[in-house]
Order: structure tokens, then C-alpha cells, then sequence
């Protein structure tokens, strides 16, 4: 499996669940991860070797600080950390290619 399609699905998949989170089951902890998720797996692009995107981490810094102080910074820093996290490891672990 190609680590920068999965990352893009971790980073649909972490809409969704906010989008959800949003409109059926308001949950400020569960919103919070699901930002992490989104912005975790934007952090790195896959091309040949993972490099980060500026944009993305810049914003996930600014998100990590605000919800250190007024939110909740371990779904956050769970989110963030699946999101870049997953996408890594099966960066690592694919086979070479021949």
C-alpha cells in the first residue's frame, strides 16, 4: 500500500469523524483528536522519501499550543501522533522496490 494514499485517507477519514462528531455527537475530546488526525497526517508528503509541508505543520503547532492552554492536548497529541504516525510506518516497512 502506498504510504501517501493512506495518508490521504487517514486524512479523510479524520473529516468524516469530525463532520460527525459535529452534527450528531458533540464531543469537544473526540473533535480534538479528529483535528489531530487531519492535520497529523497532512504533516508529511510521500514522494520518494517523506518530507514535511510547512503549511501543515505550522498549523498543527499553532492548534498543539492553543490546546495545550484552552482545550484538550491528549486527544490532540493522540490524533497528531496516529496521523503522522501510521503513514511513517508503513513508509518503513514497505518492500523495496526491484
Amino acid at each position: 500500500m502506498d504510504p501517501g494514499r493512506f495518508s490521504q485517507g487517514l486524512t479523510l477519514l479524520g473529516g468524516a469523524f469530525y463532520l460527525y462528531l459535529l452534527l450528531f455527537r458533540p464531543d469537544q475530546g473526540a473533535m480534538a483528536f479528529a483535528i489531530g488526525l487531519i492535520l497529523g497526517s497532512a504533516v508529511l508528503a510521500y514522494g520518494e522519501k517523506p518530507f514535511p509541508v510547512p503549511l501543515f505543520a505550522g498549523i498543527a503547532a499553532l492548534i498543539a499550543l492553543l490546546q495545550l492552554f484552552f482545550g484538550h492536548p491528549l486527544p490532540y497529541a493522540l490524533g497528531l501522533l496516529l496521523g503522522v504516525g501510521l503513514p511513517y510506518l508503513l513508509y518503513r516497512f514497505r518492500r523495496p522496490r526491484r
